[in-house]
């Protein structure tokens, strides 16, 4: 969302108020907050204590809002409800680089108002030191305690993610900070007071842009947004592109309809794919503002663009949100065999169950993250999408038509005869050359035809008695209460299913060369396997800078004596194996291993 931030150039005064300070040639009053909805502030409070306490609110103001970080703050100026006969002592003003973790006294500054100089409505507070706030993100606030129940402070307007926190404590122990995003509260009722050696005019900062991934010799747009933090309006900008440390392009110069202080604007900027596959960062700069020098400190934002040398085509996976609670959740239960219908083994299918018997805890971090309800689901943690059967297909469109980094490929064996240990060995490749990448592979086991007689395999079923008619018609014929049915696609194990696995993808990237990775997964004394026929292993490959599965892959678990006579002696054996720096090994040595194959491709293997 964005950040609306209100640039006040006047002093205003209200009833019943302390606003005394005389603002400077080179001052202004700053805030989120609207000095023109102070009288529609309520001013019986919206934020206070149900008993005696001590509450703190604070607004955060990030090193990005150009008008504050560059200068220095003089004064700090609230409004509180009507009932300040409640506040017990004395009101604290203060500032933190970070929120404090105990009292407010541990702030970076701090200045004490004694009872009797606060009133209700509008405070002035001059501070007795000017802050400098130096470019970083500053916390601005107050601490006040109450003698009885009581709700002296006050916001108003739209609420915004990130700005607006409270805690509420007995005045010894402290409580967590809470976001009032999504409280309906609005913006906390502050301002400071700025001061600066040359207040900013021509002034445009740049939001970072995210990337896209080309082949060599397209191109693709990107959205740039820039936002006016200077006090001139914006009809012009110049900007360059730097790839990486490469030199800067041109100057170009973009003109427009005017952006008022505080307005932002979105361009699709062009880039195009490098010369040689890999990731480069792209970096954009706003040289000048209406023909003059920009003069704001984050003049740009990063982007990157991925040159891939190949298409590799994409193993989606489809993980269902759901549970035998949950009375709508047999549309996911038959959009899932819909899918297998469909697309067979050309899609990977994890079902997570939450609440009820099936639940793993191992998927609990993902159900928490990305589950949007029950039934829901989310195919490559990028598309999140109602898991009936079109729900699902028009995910699954947009995953088979986006580009892969990498593929993966996964084979899966029994350790020994007892079956208690399931060998993964996973080998990735991929189609750029890059270094310290963030990419991990996560691990876990399905099962199909999961059963049980007892009352929680039961499966509710709210279709029952409806004319939905179509794939859920056989539902609508049954009870409301459903049993003896057969679960399929169930997370019955998992090992770090969110973020991948630690060194099992080394962070430097070579085009073409194949990493193996092998884990051991236990599944000793895990009571709901049912029959390890029925099992499939399954591989993510996960970008952990974005949490996406990049791709993905499914197997078979071979049984151990056909896994140990299945060693082949074909053109994939070792033909020589050398080290990071190009040394003749004679084995394997622990770390990475570069090996060249009989059929002349090259793998990069970690021995641990």
């Amino acid at each position: 969302m964005k950040r609306s931030v209100l640039l006040l150039l006047t002093l205003l005064s209200t009833v019943c108020s302390k606003a005394q300070i005389t603002v400077g040639d080179n001052q202004t009053w700053w805030g989120y907050f609207d000095e023109a909805n102070a009288d529609y502030l309520p001013y019986d409070g919206c934020l206070g204590h149900t008993t005696k306490g001590t509450i703190d609110a604070v607004i955060k103001i990030p090193a990005s809002e150009e008008l504050v970080s560059g200068g220095s703050i003089k004064a700090i100026r609230l409004w509180l409800g009507n009932d300040v006969s409640a506040i017990s002592s004395a009101l604290r003003v203060w500032i933190s680089t970070s929120l404090p973790t105990q009292s407010s006294i541990r702030a970076d500054y701090r200045k004490n108002v004694t009872k009797g100089n606060f009133v209700a409505g509008l405070n002035e507070i001059e501070l007795d030191s000017a802050f400098e706030v130096g470019h970083r993100d500053i916390y601005v606030g107050y601490t006040i305690s109450i003698s009885k129940k009581s709700t002296p402070i006050m916001a108003y307007g739209n609420d915004v993610p990130d700005l607006f926190y409270y805690r509420l404590s007995n005045g010894t122990n402290y409580g967590d900070w809470t976001d009032c995003y999504g409280r309906g509260k609005g913006i906390l009722a502050l301002q400071v007071l700025v001061e600066y050696e040359t207040l900013p005019t021509n002034c445009v900062t740049v939001a970072d842009f995210g990337g896209k991934m080309l082949f060599k010799g397209a191109s693709a747009t990107l959205p740039i947004t820039i936002t006016n933090k200077g006090t001139n309006d914006v009809r012009s900008i110049a900007y360059t592109i730097t790839s990486d440390q490469g030199e800067p392009s041109e100057e170009t110069r973009k003109t427009f309809t005017t952006m008022a202080p505080n307005g932002s604007k979105t361009f699709n900027i062009r880039f195009y794919a490098d010369e040689q596959h890999g990731k480069s960062i792209k970096t954009f700069t706003v040289t000048k503002v209406n023909d003059e020098p920009n003069t704001a400190y984050a003049n740009s934002g990063q982007g990157f663009i991925i040159t891939l040398k190949e298409q590799i085509p994409v193993t989606p996976v489809i993980e269902e949100f759901t549970g035998t609670w949950c009375g709508w959740c047999p549309r996911g239960m038959v959009g899932m065999e819909s899918v297998r219908e469909t697309y067979g083994d050309q899609v990977v299918q994890i079902a997570a169950h939450s609440g009820d018997i099936m639940q793993i805890g191992a998927y609990n971090e993902v159900i928490n993250a990305y589950a949007g309800g029950y039934p829901s689901s989310i195919t490559d943690r990028l598309y999140s999408v109602d898991p009936s059967s079109s729900g699902l297909k028009s995910a699954l469109n947009n995953s088979f038509n986006r580009m892969a980094l990498a593929a993966i490929d996964l084979s899966a064996e029994w350790e020994s005869a007892e079956q208690n240990t399931v060998v993964f060995n996973a080998t990735t490749r991929f189609s750029f050359t890059d270094y310290n990448d963030q990419y991990a592979i996560a691990f876990v086991l399905v099962e199909d035809g999961l059963k049980g007689t007892s009352s929680s395999w039961a499966q509710q079923n709210y279709y029952a008695g409806q004319s939905v008619g179509g794939d859920m018609a056989w539902w609508c014929q049954q009870g409301s209460t459903v049993t003896g049915i057969e679960f399929n696609h169930v997370a019955v194990a998992g090992w770090n299913v969110k973020n991948g696995t630690n060194g099992s993808v080394d962070p430097n990237i070579d085009a073409d060369v194949e990493q193996t990775y092998t884990f051991k997964g236990s599944i000793s004394g895990n009571s709901l396997i049912q029959d390890k026929t029925k099992l499939k292993a399954v591989a993510l490959l996960i970008d952990r800078s974005t949490g996406q599965v990049e791709n993905a892959a499914q197997s078979v678990i071979e049984d151990f004596a056909t896994a140990v006579s299945s060693v082949s002696s074909d053109s994939k054996t070792p033909a020589a194996m050398y080290s990071l720096d190009g040394r003749s090994l004679p084995a394997a040595q622990r770390g990475i291993n570069i090996i060249r194959m009989a059929d002349g491709s090259v793998r990069k293997v970690l021995v641990k």
